[in-house]
């Protein structure tokens, strides 16, 4: 079996569900100050366990650096033969630096740039005689691990500077490793592809039930509901062309992990949660790997904001900062005005979000993408 792997369509479906991870992150931060989800009932769950959102974005960044980085194994039109790569070619020093550099451009500057600001506000809050709730979290210790991107890897046991920043730091540790961890799975046949993610399932399941039955791992802690989940990303992008021409399969996984998703988010089930969310990602990664029309459509407005996701979510914790201090000094709490506080935090954000995405975020991967483009003789012949 010989089956040609792309990796140029435009995965519209995966932009849209980072919109949706986004907006799950927010609203379980904007609950915790308004409990607006007592409200809900049933569906209460749904927006207490939105921190899944992030174990959206951790199995979502393996499946979509596996996908378009085949470079790293030296072959952009690679070809699978009997469930292994037409060629090989180990990541080199220059492969692996290119990478690296495009992914630290993707990262770094809206982090540097929320850091800019947070510092900034907290000196003007200084100079007008406020205090911060928690003042060690702009000390300089913490200060110094968000800006060599460590913060996340075993130092740090609560949030500092853009506490959200957290995970970002921990997907930077997977950046680093993901030449050789994708080169090694690469390498292994699609069954030892599957059983990697078995593992990493079974993995999950272990921190899940060391934690109280409870997913909701940060700061310190990170790395352990990072690596699996990123793992389990991986390897759907490496098994997903062998399913990925069977519309029952494509469907019955869409539905199941939508079913799944939600209904695991409502009872509280972490675990089977991420299983879902892992079904949803694979069922629209078949759909783009069979060349099938979007099935979400275009969605402009999600489809928007996915393309913003990143820096809205580094945006929040200063959007609520700047409402919680709002809300202190006018003597009100954010449950007496939560239909004030809520607007606030979102419009601050998208605001953040848009004029870090169009000053900071799109130009520097751009210059990234010049400086760091291949040679012109390294690139594949027409």
């Amino acid at each position: 079996m010989s089956t040609k792997l792309s990796t140029k369509q435009e995965l519209t479906d995966l932009t849209i569900c980072r919109a949706v991870f986004a907006l799950w992150v927010f609203t379980y931060h904007v609950d915790l100050y308004i409990n607006f989800s007592r409200f809900l009932g049933p569906a209460a769950d749904l927006i207490r366990h939105g921190y899944l959102g992030v174990d959206g974005f951790f199995i979502l960044s393996g499946l979509i650096l596996a996908r378009v980085h085949a470079d790293l194994t030296g072959d952009t039109q690679r070809y699978w033969i009997n469930g292994r790569p037409s060629s090989f070619q180990r990541p080199t020093v220059g492969m692996m630096m290119r990478f690296w550099g495009k992914r630290l451009a993707r990262v770094y500057p809206v982090h540097l740039a929320t850091i800019l600001i947070l510092a900034a506000l907290a000196g003007f809050g200084v100079l007008l005689g406020w205090q911060p709730h928690d003042p060690s979290r702009f000390g300089v210790s913490s200060l110094i691990q968000n800006l060599l991107l460590v913060q996340g890897w075993g130092g740090s046991t609560h949030g500092a500077w853009n506490y959200p920043s957290w995970s970002v730091s921990t997907e930077w540790a997977g950046y680093l490793i993901f030449p050789i961890l994708w080169y090694s799975l690469s390498y292994c046949s699609a069954i030892v592809a599957a059983q990697t993610m078995v593992v990493g399932f079974a993995w999950v399941g272990l921190v899940f039930a060391a934690n109280g039955y409870n997913l909701n791992l940060t700061f310190a802690h990170g790395l352990y509901r990072f690596f699996p989940e990123f793992i389990i990303g991986m390897g759907i992008a490496r098994v997903v062309h062998f399913v990925a021409d069977f519309d029952a399969v494509r469907r019955a996984s869409r539905i199941t992990g939508f079913v799944v998703t939600i209904s695991a988010a409502a009872i509280g089930i972490d675990l089977a949660a991420v299983l879902g969310i892992w079904l949803i990602l694979g069922a629209f990664l078949m759909q783009a790997d069979a060349e099938q029309p979007a099935l979400l459509g275009r969605r402009t407005a999600l489809n928007w904001l996915g393309r913003r996701s990143y820096a809205f979510y580094m945006s929040f914790a200063i959007a609520e900062l700047l409402m919680s201090q709002y809300f202190q000094h006018s003597g009100w709490t954010p449950r007496s005005h939560a239909l004030l506080f809520a607007a606030g935090m979102l419009a601050i954000t998208l605001a953040l979000a848009v004029s870090l995405y169009a000053v900071v975020e799109t130009p520097c991967r751009r210059m990234a993408d010049r400086w760091l483009a291949l040679p012109a003789d390294a690139l594949p012949a027409e």
